[in-house]
């Protein structure tokens, strides 16, 4: 049936032109962005005083190198990404682990564990702020009443608890992605493995380690990077519940990226952090996929 629409033309042929429009509309809307973005980070590019836009060419990467914020919002990014996965991948499985077994009402728990992943970035944050709330908040209310601590804490106003409350709110908005993928992956898992296990004599520890791990290995890989990558790209729980602070406590590339460009107008040097950004997520992705395809063939 093909052949009657391709005629003159040679199946390779016919194929290009059936992928042509797509690869058409995948480079205006990504490469295009992307070009741009490296050519704006080359200029001097304030929106406000158009007629002084000029290339400065690598000036700005110089002036990042040198900038004492970046490097903050770039510690504030590693430490938000790190403890949000580390959070979110320990709840997630344990979680998936539990509602793998056959349980009372499993569906309904299931369910109820799926809520905090569809509840929109700026719900949860405004929810977490009135929880962490240095006057009426639960969170203070409680440790104080376990006499953990003496008074109330400003958790969004001192720097030291900052970043630990935006950290909190965003593991409990995305343990549920981890959840999701771990108890598709567990239940992939043969039965007659675990049974064979059990017959060995091998404990839960040995099963987890022997049979569980080896069989989630792919699944973690996928959600592991993606995640790093949403968490970098993170944007809406930070900007409502501290805009960054206190003194750029909670600032990160996605923070200062989007300050610089609309608060200070500086498109140019916000193009720039925005290069570095990318540059980071592409090393962190090509090393980590190499990394565990060299695991996953033995070497």
């Amino acid at each position: 049936m093909i052949n009657r629409y391709n005629k003159g033309l040679s199946s390779k042929s016919f194929a290009i032109l059936l992928i042509l429009p797509s690869v058409f509309i995948i480079s205006f809307v990504m490469m295009y962005p992307l070009l741009n973005g490296l050519i704006m980070s080359l200029k001097s590019y304030n929106i406000i005083e158009p007629d002084k836009i000029k290339f400065i060419f690598f000036k700005n990467y110089e002036f990042l190198f040198k900038d004492k914020i970046f490097w903050e919002s770039f510690k504030n990014t590693i430490v938000f990404v790190f403890f949000s996965i580390l959070g979110g991948f320990t709840i997630g499985l344990s979680l998936a682990l539990v509602l793998n077994q056959k349980i009372v009402l499993q569906r309904f728990f299931r369910g109820i564990a799926l809520t905090p992943w569809v509840v929109p970035g700026v719900i949860v944050s405004l929810l977490f702020l009135y929880m962490f709330n240095s006057e009426v908040g639960i969170i203070n209310y409680v440790l104080k009443k376990m006499h953990i601590i003496s008074e109330f804490i400003p958790w969004f106003g001192k720097s030291g608890a900052s970043m630990f409350a935006v950290i909190f709110a965003n593991i409990w908005n995305q343990f549920p992605f981890y959840m999701l993928m771990f108890l598709a992956a567990l239940q992939a898992i043969p039965e007659d493995i675990n049974e064979a296990a059990m017959i060995d004599g091998a404990n839960i520890l040995q099963k987890f380690f022997h049979i569980t791990l080896p069989y989630l290995k792919n699944v973690i890989l996928i959600t592991t990077t993606l995640m790093v990558i949403w968490n970098f790209n993170n944007f809406d729980i930070i900007w409502t519940t501290t805009l960054g602070g206190p003194v750029n406590a909670t600032t990160t590339f996605a923070i200062y990226s989007y300050r610089t460009a609309f608060r200070n107008f500086q498109l140019g040097y916000a193009s720039t952090i925005g290069v570095i950004w990318l540059i980071v997520l592409l090393f962190f992705s090509f090393f980590y996929i190499k990394n565990m395809e060299r695991k996953s063939v033995g070497y």
